[in-house]
């Protein structure tokens, strides 16, 4: 009997591993992606030069409206230095390589969002997610940094066009969703500006 067992044994091992497991934070993706959904460098998601930054805010054309943080903000609202809903239709770019996970209407203050997910050279992931959109330009896949995926807007008139911006960690509560924008609790949300500050 023992014989018999140590001759179906390789079969068995061959079925374990043609499974696959799920990846961790600390493993690479088994799905074979190329090194090119890793995130290795940010940018910022607005500006059709890649020299807008909160330290130049109003010297670059945009500026950072309403910062992470301020009135318990999850987020940064950004908007061009011309005004009013001046900017409605300009271009959103993804702020690194990653993969739309998330990407419709979702509903009254937020209108069309995109979330999407990056890989960081070390394993870890995080989340940036693109709220008010006029339109959605890619709703799944992957994306390269500066890629366009969607174009600024006013959440279906609710507000005067700016493009909502939020930055997430894995400990983030509501990974893949969207949240209220605002809250006391700020536990996995990052301060945008900030991280893609350090990443550039």
């Amino acid at each position: 009997m023992l014989c018999k067992f140590l001759i179906f044994l390789p079969a068995l091992f061959f079925l374990f591993v043609s499974c696959g497991t799920t990846p961790t934070a600390e493993t690479e993706p088994q799905s074979g992606k190329s090194s090119t959904s890793i995130a290795k460098k940010f940018s910022y998601p607005v500006g059709e030069k890649e020299v807008v930054t909160e330290a130049r805010d109003k010297q670059d054309g945009w500026y950072n409206a309403q910062d992470f943080g301020e009135n318990n903000h999850l987020g940064e609202d950004w908007n061009a230095n011309s005004g009013g809903n001046s900017d409605c239709g300009e271009p959103v770019y993804a702020v690194a390589n990653g993969e739309i996970t998330y990407a419709e209407d979702a509903g009254a203050d937020w209108g069309n969002v995109i979330i999407i997910t990056h890989r960081l050279p070390n394993g870890k992931r995080v989340q940036t997610l693109y709220g008010h959109l006029e339109k959605i330009l890619k709703t799944s896949g992957e994306v390269k940094r500066r890629e366009k995926v969607g174009t600024v807007g006013n959440a279906d008139g609710k507000y005067l066009c700016h493009l909502h911006f939020e930055l997430r960690d894995e400990n983030c509560l509501l990974w893949d969703r969207v949240f209220i924008g605002y809250s006391p609790v700020r536990t996995g949300w990052l301060d945008g500006s900030d991280f893609i500050d350090k990443y550039r």
